[in-house]
């Protein structure tokens, strides 16, 4: 039960925090297929454009997704399992807790982990730069790919709870999980965009999606225990 609340969880954020991954991909999403001439700059075609772009970025998060699962299950195998399954634990849970305060709160203390991929986004972002503008869809795939490691806060803070997810498949569905959030936003235009930036950006929508977080990551981390204790408690049907 934990996987599907941190997956719901990370969906969540995904849908919820895409008015920042407008902000800071929209600009690029709805530069897609300028570069065509203007008679072949068709809905069909640029939306066929806006998919691949986003299957791109998609799936940039959940390589980046299992790397980072990879990375954990790695270093809990130098780690007795009974230890390692409680910090897996206790880790998801306490990530959960800080993504809903961000979701339902807009509290930026996981701002600083930006900070982080700054150094190695600089060496990917001449690469965007020659990618563009997009004029055939191998380069709207490689240009959604590449931007898939922009630095970003809120696709970070996933990407730790990737890593204590335990393991490279749980990683991956976690990072695509999130992206899938992500996913109506990016491709929604016009009139649409706007209603759905004003649903995402809703203040009791999003404190109650992130108090949801919030709930799942406490039953992450004291559930099993309050479980343990209460079922201690209660008689065997055996002995009743």
């Amino acid at each position: 039960m934990t996987t599907e609340m941190t997956l719901i969880a990370a969906l969540l954020a995904g849908l919820l925090g895409s008015t920042h991954c407008l902000a800071m991909c929209g600009g690029i999403a709805g530069g897609l297929g300028m570069g065509l001439p203007e008679e072949r700059r068709t809905a069909p075609r640029l939306l066929g454009y806006l998919l691949l772009y986003n299957l791109g970025r998609i799936t940039s998060y959940s390589i980046a997704g299992a790397v980072a699962g990879g990375i954990g299950l790695w270093l809990g195998s130098m780690v007795e399992v009974a230890a390692w399954s409680h910090v897996l634990r206790w880790a998801t849970g306490a990530l959960m807790v800080a993504i809903g305060l961000q979701l339902a709160f807009r509290w930026r203390g996981l701002r600083h982990l930006e900070g982080l991929g700054g150094r190695f986004w600089r060496r990917l972002a001449p690469l965007g730069r020659r990618l563009m503008p997009v004029r055939d869809p191998g380069t709207a795939l490689a240009l959604g790919a590449l931007w898939g490691w922009l630095p970003c806060g809120l696709v970070y803070s996933v990407l730790v709870v990737a890593a204590v997810s335990g393991g490279p498949g749980r990683g991956a569905a976690l990072m695509a999980a999130f992206g899938l959030g992500t996913l109506p936003a990016m491709v929604a235009t016009g009139a649409l965009a706007g209603r759905l930036r004003r649903y995402a950006g809703d203040r009791r929508l999003r404190r109650a999606a992130g108090l949801l977080v919030i709930v799942f990551g406490a039953w992450t981390l004291f559930g099993p225990d309050m479980m343990h204790v209460f079922g201690a408690g209660m008689p065997h049907p055996a002995q009743m």
